[in-house]
């Protein structure tokens, strides 16, 4: 029995640090849109897709970002998500549904590279929703260089564990209606922690305990065999 206990604190939930979800634009388009907007897995965990309201028309493929790459992201790094007249799409949502039967997902991060081209993008904000997207919650506004960096935004601790969770950013201090090139994203990372299913650890330890039960009671009966 005491190996028994010693099994069931070896085998206790752990929260496991993870890419939850992964966006590089690589591989077939998505449409309606010239880039692909699913969530690549692996290296990422979660299978999802990244939804907008910017003008369709508006966006462009453009070219991929050598920052933010995922470990294990085997895709060349060609592709980016091209945004154009960005002053005509001031305030239009990324979102990014994260559902769960638990609420499994805590303790994220949302990071993704970025450049502009001198009159794109000026901020970005981070917010989220815990009903499935009827309503959100705003977060971390980060500025925008317009140059090649790399944007990190810290989930607020309200998302944790949400089993309708949505995050969404929207980008803020667009400057022109021209059809130039002017803000590109990639390699969009979620990153947090992974709460193993309850359930599922739950009925291993109780099978390991029967069966360690099992195998004392029939020492047992050997024993008094023996005995007699």
């Amino acid at each position: 029995m005491a190996g028994a206990l010693m099994l069931i604190a070896g085998f206790a939930p752990r929260a496991n640090a993870q890419l939850i979800a992964y966006f590089n634009f690589e591989g077939p388009p998505t449409p309606p849109y010239p880039v692909n907007m699913m969530s690549d897995v692996p290296p990422g965990f979660v299978s999802t897709t990244l939804i907008t309201n910017y003008t369709t028309a508006n966006i462009s493929a453009g070219p991929g970002i050598p920052l933010n790459v995922a470990p294990g992201d085997v895709d060349p790094n060609l592709t980016s998500l091209g945004l154009r007249k960005s002053s005509l799409n001031n305030g239009r949502d990324f979102d990014i549904q994260l559902f769960s039967a638990q609420g499994f997902f805590q303790n994220m991060t949302l990071s993704f590279a970025t450049n502009g081209n001198g009159n794109g993008f000026t901020s970005v904000q981070l917010s989220y929703s815990t009903n499935g997207g009827a309503t959100f919650t705003a977060g971390p506004i980060a500025p925008l260089t317009q140059q090649p960096q790399i944007v990190s935004l810290a989930v607020p601790v309200g998302a944790n564990n949400a089993p309708l969770l949505v995050l969404r950013f929207d980008f803020s201090g667009g400057q022109s209606s021209g059809n130039d090139l002017q803000t590109i994203v990639d390699n969009i990372q979620i990153n947090g922690t992974i709460v193993p299913e309850p359930t599922t650890i739950a009925g291993g330890l109780l099978g390991v305990l029967g069966l360690c039960w099992f195998q004392r009671r029939r020492l047992i009966c050997c024993v008094r065999l023996r005995r007699t």
